[in-house]
């Protein structure tokens, strides 16, 4: 499965995130579970170059580590 990275609004809310190709379309409306339950956010920006799921699994593995050694050396 692929996956673009993707830019939504919602009102005066923005936010990036990465999801499935099926909803990588300017001007859908999709749900982002993981931020809120608030309704749908409308896909404003789809990036051109997508992701298969084992690619972005370990881009979001490599991140979550790179930031709890930047959190662990400001506290």
């Amino acid at each position: 499965m692929l996956y673009f990275q993707c830019r939504f609004r919602r009102g005066s809310e923005r936010t990036v995130a990465w999801i499935e190709a099926r909803g990588a379309k300017v001007g859908a409306q999709v749900e982002l579970t993981t931020l809120d339950d608030n309704g749908p956010w409308v896909v404003e920006d789809v990036s051109s170059a997508p992701l298969k799921e084992d690619a972005l699994k370990d881009l979001q593995r490599l991140n979550r580590k790179s930031l709890s050694s930047i959190m662990k050396n400001i506290v």
